[in-house]
């Protein structure tokens, strides 16, 4: 049985404008590849939810650009905030992609026969990317939005800072029904 939770994301940007603490440092320790995306774009939640069962080897964290953490890491890194972009941070070499090449280098870390998709990096990034942007300015229109995030409770501990009091009574009502 699969729950799922919404999750209001102007309330999460309320509460973390509440704390002001900067805390996102890369892990050296055991280095992560962050996916930051859009958390109210239907498209980004099914890339999301695509690469969730996919990823065999344990390798991505996820974290909404709209959140204060996803802020945090973008800043750390210094990238403008641009929601209408995919990001892919690998901490273990200190590198950043956006766009395609995030997108493709995600599909280069799965399993065949998504890996096979790397191979559209030998088309050049600025033609990726335009065709990337026209679709990104358009997929609210296509593909719609939504609200709220919505996430599988599975995917609570793939999330980098993932601070949901939906989520906390979702739990404590599933203990309470035991």
């Amino acid at each position: 049985m699969t729950v799922e939770v919404s999750l209001d994301v102007n309330n999460l940007q309320a509460i973390d404008q509440a704390s002001s603490k900067r805390t996102y440092k890369p892990n050296t320790q055991s280095p992560r590849k962050i996916i930051l995306f859009d958390g109210i774009c239907n498209v980004c939640d099914g890339f999301i939810q695509f690469v969730h069962p996919r990823d065999t080897n344990n390798l991505f964290s996820f974290q909404a650009l709209q959140s204060e953490k996803g802020r945090e890491i973008l800043q750390y890194y210094g990238i403008k905030c641009d929601v209408s972009t995919v990001v892919l941070i690998d901490e273990s070499i200190d590198r950043v992609y956006v766009k395609s090449s995030a997108i493709l280098t995600v599909c280069y870390h799965l399993n065949a026969p998504f890996s096979y998709l790397y191979s559209f990096t030998y088309v050049p990034t600025f033609v990726r990317d335009i065709c990337y942007d026209i679709f990104g300015k358009y997929r609210y229109l296509i593909m719609g939005k939504k609200d709220t995030c919505m996430f599988s409770i599975t995917l609570r501990d793939k999330f980098i800072d993932f601070k949901s009091p939906l989520i906390l009574d979702e739990e404590q009502s599933e203990e309470k029904e035991l």
